[in-house]
């Protein structure tokens, strides 16, 4: 993976922060994905503004792709320019504030903070994905939603100019965030109100814990981009599908999780994004058919659809 390292003061060279023709398979997390017309991968923010400057000069359109863990890539690849977060990574504490760059894997991240001496993000241990991705759909698990620690998030608009938002969380829901409709947008850095503590050992544990029952549950098990469909309200969308004996149903290498019914996977490497997605458009036709109900997708869709 390409590495930015620039020394202070030292004039950007955008000649060598942009790439072409980029592979994208490799970032996401089912392996599937066409090529990146351009690619790049800011470590900050000067470098993220002049990518930001080149893009809005050039009039290419902006695509930002963190852990790949929730996004279908296009067989077709991405077109104009393609940002990579995976670069933005560093992380600081200020009392009881724990600060990260958003591009950082929201596991690695709960694993620095416990090292700080801060709790509290522990029952998300294991989720995949960046920090900016979590926060981006709310991520949750075992009652527990990342946006409970959030305090603040800086983001970058595509103009370049950074703001920070305070966090209410009467703007967070189920699987949605104030930042899960906008597409003019790069969350920059986090900033979670976490608890200090001197038992960093037990909050390992119990992160370590909730690690193990998604491993024991299957969710490594085989290459996938997660839970496909949101809960209908009053309904679990891995109920309906199985319900729909569609449990290891396949289409060319994509295959319905035996293990869970609301996950597509690549379990023998020759999936391509478009059989993921005709497999998705199956599953909702099945289910909306037998229940009359329609599932709605949770992941997005990136590039040439």
């Amino acid at each position: 993976m390409p590495t930015n390292v620039r020394n202070s003061g030292e004039k950007i060279n955008l000649d060598q922060l942009l790439l072409k023709q980029v592979p994208l398979a490799q970032y996401s997390s089912i392996h599937t994905g066409g090529v990146a017309d351009l690619a790049a991968y800011p470590s900050d923010f000067e470098e993220l503004r002049e990518l930001l400057d080149y893009a809005r000069e050039n009039k290419l359109p902006i695509t930002v792709l963190g852990g790949g863990t929730n996004s279908l890539i296009s067989d077709e690849g991405i077109e104009g320019l393609t940002i990579i977060t995976s670069h933005l990574k560093r992380r600081h504490v200020q009392g009881e504030m724990f600060c990260v760059r958003c591009g950082l894997g929201l596991d690695r991240a709960i694993d620095l903070a416990i090292e700080d001496g801060l709790t509290g993000l522990e029952l998300l241990g294991g989720l995949p994905g960046t920090v900016g991705g979590a926060i981006h759909g709310n991520s949750s698990a075992h009652g527990t939603s990342i946006s409970d620690l959030l305090y603040y998030v800086d983001y970058m608009t595509f103009d370049g100019k950074l703001h920070r938002k305070q966090i209410h969380l009467d703007e967070f829901s189920y699987r949605r965030s104030p930042f899960t409709d906008r597409h003019d947008i790069i969350l920059y850095e986090a900033g979670f109100r976490l608890y200090p503590t001197t038992q960093t050992s037990e909050a390992r544990k119990k992160k370590d814990e909730v690690k193990h029952r998604r491993k024991t549950n299957g969710q490594y098990d085989n290459p996938s981009i997660g839970s496909i469909f949101v809960n209908p309200e009053g309904y679990k969308a891995g109920a309906l599908i199985e319900q729909c004996n569609l449990k290891g149903y396949s289409i060319g290498g994509a295959q319905i999780s035996h293990r869970h019914a609301n996950m597509i996977i690549n379990s023998n490497a020759k999936a391509t994004s478009s059989d993921i997605k005709a497999l998705i458009e199956h599953v909702r036709q099945e289910v909306q058919q037998q229940f009359q109900i329609t599932l709605v997708e949770e992941i997005q869709y990136l590039g040439r659809w």
